[in-house]
């Protein structure tokens, strides 16, 4: 008596936004059967066979999770799957002297965003996402000046980063015919400095400073005032 055992196909397709998603392995079917550059998935199975068939690829969720199957004695068509690919927030802090800082932009991260009044900042990305993220405000240098991300897989909360007001340097020199003179008061300058021996002045400011330096010693009148 010869015998032959039926078998049934189970066969259908996985998308994402409406594209094909090739590279999902369809666990749960006989010997994993993987979808397609069409996103199309096929597998064999006994007649009468049951189980569930669950379909993976890292990065990404399924609608629906897994489709269960009982005692299935024909074709089983249209087994269909929609993919989401995951996301992941890149977020953290800039601060300046422990307190935070408004108004830097996150270059490099989607959107560019820009922290708030408590120095805060977040974006999304998209699963195995790649990218430098530079703030920037101008003004300002920051540590860490950057932050690189490859193939990311999972969410960075506290991404934090310190921010330093730039300083100048306002300097030069006094003369009495063309001699140095020394004891001068640079008032208007921080700190309002004294030139030296060699008529030297110096003094740092902060960024954006405005103000007006006035030379001042008894019995001297200067040139600029």
């Amino acid at each position: 008596v010869a015998w032959t055992q039926l078998n049934v196909q189970i066969t259908g397709s996985v998308t994402l936004g409406g594209a094909p998603l090739p590279g999902v392995v369809m666990n749960g079917l006989t010997g994993s059967p993987v979808t397609n550059a069409s996103g199309i998935y096929s597998g064999t199975e006994a007649a009468g066979w049951s189980g569930t068939v669950t379909p993976t690829l890292a990065g990404y969720t399924f609608t629906p999770v897994s489709i269960p199957y009982t005692n299935i004695q024909a074709d089983q068509t249209a087994q269909n799957y929609s993919a989401t690919l995951l996301t992941y927030t890149i977020s953290g802090t800039v601060t300046a002297g422990g307190s935070g800082l408004m108004g830097v932009t996150m270059a490099g991260l989607p959107g560019s965003p820009v922290t708030d009044a408590s120095g805060y900042y977040a974006a999304t990305v998209e699963y195995g996402w790649d990218g430098t993220v530079t703030p920037t405000l101008a003004g300002y240098s920051f540590s860490p000046a950057t932050r690189t991300y490859a193939d990311v897989a999972g969410n960075h909360l506290s991404e934090t980063y310190e921010a330093t007001l730039l300083t100048y340097t306002i300097s030069g020199t006094v003369t009495l015919d063309s001699a140095p003179l020394a004891g001068v008061v640079m008032s208007g300058l921080t700190g309002n400095p004294v030139t030296d021996a060699s008529g030297h002045y110096s003094a740092a400011v902060d960024y954006g400073w405005s103000g007006s330096v006035t030379p001042t010693l008894e019995g001297y009148t200067f040139t600029p005032a």
